[in-house]
């Protein structure tokens, strides 16, 4: 009987694939050729891990009568918040006062595992598995707990908000009726306080075109732009756990969704920002409102394909 092994699954690594072709390696006598020299040649292991044994052929036919048993190791941390995360041994990194974890798990356009086995006449066959499977799993506390490894919570290195430079980029926009003001960008999130009725910050994070304000019969909306968008089927996509996590990031318009003009005219209000930690703090913000003069603002197409309205623009920390 003769085992052929095709495995295409994207995340697992070199050396895990080169150790699965030798453990099921064909018996002929190319296949045996082959697994012999790929074997030989690795005798410590890509990622420097101890070569798989190949499994004598007689034992092949009592997989399906046994029980496979596997020790595995898991990790417990707890982030910022105090929740508790659970990794794979393999995910972490543990320094004398530091680590950090990462796992990425494939949810769409993933290469999948095929499995074929044939026997000596090349015929397909069923192949063998494990009766059972039995995990006999460790647990070990990173950062709490009486034998904690590490005194350490991570947390994402947030840049300080620059209110200084916030409060000169919003000290002058232009105030026209049914607009956008501004985009902004920023590693906190943001609420408006105190501005004129219709004036609104729209989180366009989750939205991929992002919002436009059109007018309509006499009346102002303030929505979704209208794009036409056919996703491709290949895109690959992924969700990522990580600790320390990644510095979120959120994406805002600042829209006038009225239908009155603002020119010469000054507002007062605040800007208040929280990190992804929920650390927050408020921002006095003094704007004068003027009138767009230039030939832009006189072109009906004021609103480009993205939903942006063609003006300011700011990233902040």
């Amino acid at each position: 009987m003769s085992f052929i092994y095709f495995y295409l699954q994207k995340e697992f690594s070199l050396g895990v694939k080169m150790k699965l072709f030798c453990k099921f390696a064909s018996v002929s006598l190319i296949g045996l050729a082959f697994s012999l020299f790929a074997c030989s040649n690795n005798e410590t292991g890509i990622n420097g891990a101890e070569p798989v044994k190949e499994i004598p052929l007689e034992d092949y036919a009592s997989i399906a009568d046994s029980t496979l048993y596997k020790n595995v190791t898991m990790y417990r941390a707890l982030n910022f918040k105090g929740d508790t995360t659970e990794w794979n041994e393999s995910d972490c990194s543990i320094k004398d006062s530091s680590f950090s974890c990462y796992h990425e798990t494939c949810i769409d356009g993933c290469y999948t595992l095929v499995i074929h086995c044939q026997d000596a006449n090349n015929k397909q066959i069923e192949c063998p598995s494990y009766k059972d499977t039995i995990y006999d799993t460790t647990y070990k506390d990173i950062n709490f707990g009486e034998n904690a490894l590490v005194n350490y919570i991570p947390v994402a290195k947030i840049p300080e908000f620059n209110r200084d430079t916030v409060q000169k980029v919003l000290s002058t926009l232009y105030g026209d009726a049914c607009a956008q003001f501004f985009h902004f960008s920023s590693s906190y999130y943001l609420e408006p306080i105190g501005l004129p009725e219709g004036f609104s910050f729209e989180d366009r994070s989750s939205v991929p075109f992002g919002y436009e304000a059109t007018h309509r019969s006499g009346e102002c909306k303030v929505g979704r732009a209208d794009v036409q968008y056919m996703p491709t089927s290949n895109e690959y996509r992924s969700i990522v756990h990580r600790l320390p996590e990644d510095i979120e990031r959120v994406t805002y318009q600042f829209f006038n969704g009225s239908m009155k003009s603002y020119r010469d005219t000054t507002i007062s209000w605040k800007l208040a920002y929280t990190d992804q930690y929920g650390r927050s703090d408020t921002l006095d913000i003094t704007t004068m409102l003027i009138a767009d003069t230039s030939a832009s603002a006189r072109d009906s197409l004021r609103i480009s394909i993205l939903g942006y309205r063609h003006g300011g623009s700011y990233y902040a920390n």
